[in-house]
Formats: C-alpha cells, structure tokens, sequence
C-alpha cells in the first residue's frame, strides 16, 4: 500500500506541477474501504453458516449460528431460579394459606365456646355461695376458669391476624430483591443465548468469509468481513496551493476508466500535515510538491470497487 501511495503521490505531483507553476484542475486517486469486522464475543462451534462471499445481507440478518446447548441450558436454570424467587416474594407478602386460617378460626370459635361455658359456670356458682351453698374456693375456681378461657379468645383472635399479616418488611425487602437479582440472571442468560446468533448490524456486502460451518471460532476473531453501503471512500492528494478548497462538505466528480458518468462524492476530511514535505528551505518550486491527503466519502451503491484508480474534481 505505501508503494501505490507513492506512485499516486508522484502521479498527482507531475500532474500538477506544469510549466511555471500552473496546475491542471483533474486530481488521481483511488478508491479505499472501510470494513466492518464481525465475531463473537465467546467461542464455539460455527453449526450453520448462512452467507457467502459477495451476498447482499440488510440489518439485523443473521450471518451464522454458533453452537447453543450450553447456553439454552443456562437459560432454564436460570428461569427455575426466578420463578422460585418470585414464588417466596408473593407467598411472604400474602400472609397465611386459606387452610391456616380455616384452622385457626376454628381455635378460635372453640375458644369462644369454653368461654361461654366458663362463664355459666361462674354465674351458677356464685348464685350457691350466696345462698350458702357452695364454698369460696369453688367459686375461686371458677372465676379462674374464666380467665383461662378468656385469654384463650384473645390469642386464637391475635393468631388470626397475625396470620393475615404479610412477613416482616425487612424478609419482604430481601424477597423482593432476591427475585430481582434472579430476573437479572435470567436477562443475563438469555442475552448470552441470543449471542450464538451473528447479525449484521447495518446494510452491505460480505466481503470475505474467515471461518466456515464446522470450524471453531475463537472469542473476539473476525468471523466475516462486511463492507457497509456507505463503506467506499476516494483517497486523493492535493497541492498545499488548492487545499483551502478542499473543506470538509465539499463536493467533488470522481470519474473511472471506461464511463462517461461522473459520480459525486462529498469531502470528509483533510489531512492536518503534508505528505513528502523538502527537508530544507520552502522555495516556490518546493511548496509546489507540498500536498495535503484529502477522503471523500462515496455515496451507496456507486459501483466503484476497493483499489480502483479515479480522476478527482472539483464541481
């Protein structure tokens, strides 16, 4: 490539440099391109390649299949994990199951029952000892009875509303996050599964394919080579006399051997410093071989190919 630079850098100098200084207004150049390359960003077997040299692909097609059983794997653990995350965070939030609290309203009206009865049972009592027919101590026993069966009522009722109660706000907040922290994985698990699938980011043209259907390909290697639409640019040098016309936006004809039919290109960017500067004094003939590398970007679909030498001017 240094070797064509040089041979376009003096092909563009005699070009320009004629008679006393003037300089023909048709620049040389050649056409450079700018690939994407592909891969994956962890290993595995190619198992189905689904693009050739020279095919067209459109954004998000899919190129090729690494191999998947690992990672579909990963993913239902990982789903089994968050369903049962998420299983303990509703069921501590919801407080008792319908046959626990079935049970305990049961306690509960038993309760209520003993203590009716405790309660004749004091009344009875107390209408003997008035009439001196039954002693104090029996009456003490009674009325203990009833306290006893009481307190019984109160706790069957507080148990019930406990049981109604969702767990604690600290247990509830570490549910909450546990399930959290297992959606995440799922999330994970699944992206690293639709990572097996190689897309195309972005319209264009495969330009080379590096690994095939049976091969292995290594984490981070370029599996395929893509030239966008808008992958082509021309490459040209100009004089340092005419590179104050060659600001970024400029639009510029590029014509190829063989057609009549110029194609416009528009100017993205100009080099800061000359190429083959003389190494001694700037005389006029010197600054004459002073030249500036100048890109323009090609519009998509313009038929000129990588290496192909143009005539660069100005609209």
């Amino acid at each position: 490539m240094r070797k064509i630079k040089i041979l376009l850098l003096l092909g563009c100098c005699q070009l320009l440099a004629c008679g006393n200084g003037t300089s023909s207004e048709v620049l040389t150049g050649y056409v450079e391109a700018e690939y994407v390359y592909l891969s994956a960003l962890e290993t595995g077997w190619i198992a189905s390649s689904e693009v050739r040299e020279g095919d067209r692909v459109s954004a998000g097609q899919v190129l090729l299949r690494l191999d998947s059983d690992r990672q579909k794997i990963d993913l239902n653990e990982a789903a089994q994990r968050a369903s049962q995350a998420q299983a303990q965070w509703r069921d501590l939030g919801s407080g008792a199951r319908p046959e626990e609290l079935a049970r305990l309203t049961a306690q509960y009206k038993e309760a209520k029952a003993a203590l009716r009865l405790a309660g004749v049972e004091l009344k009875r009592l107390q209408n003997l000892r008035s009439k001196g027919a039954s002693s104090v101590a029996a009456v003490d026993r009674a009325a203990a009875e009833f306290s006893a069966a009481k307190a019984r009522v109160e706790s069957a009722g507080a148990s019930i509303t406990v049981a109604k109660l969702p767990a604690r706000e600290d247990a509830l907040l570490a549910a909450k996050a546990a399930a959290e922290a297992a959606e995440a994985g799922l999330a994970r698990a699944q992206w690293r599964l639709d990572q097996r699938r190689l897309s195309a980011r972005q319209a264009g043209l495969i330009a080379a394919v590096y690994y095939r259907q049976g091969e292995q390909l290594p984490a981070g290697a370029p599996a395929l080579a893509l030239l966008p639409d808008d992958g082509l640019k021309v490459r040209f040098f100009v004089p340092q006399s005419r590179a104050s016309a060659f600001s970024a936006g400029t639009k510029v004809q590029i014509r190829q051997d063989g057609s009549t039919e110029p194609i416009t290109a528009t100017v993205s960017y100009l080099a800061e410093q000359v190429e083959f500067t003389p190494p001694v004094i700037y005389s006029v003939a010197n600054r004459e071989k002073l030249v500036f590398m100048v890109e323009a970007r090609l519009p998509a679909n313009s038929g000129l190919h990588a290496g192909q030498p143009v005539d660069v001017d100005l609209l």
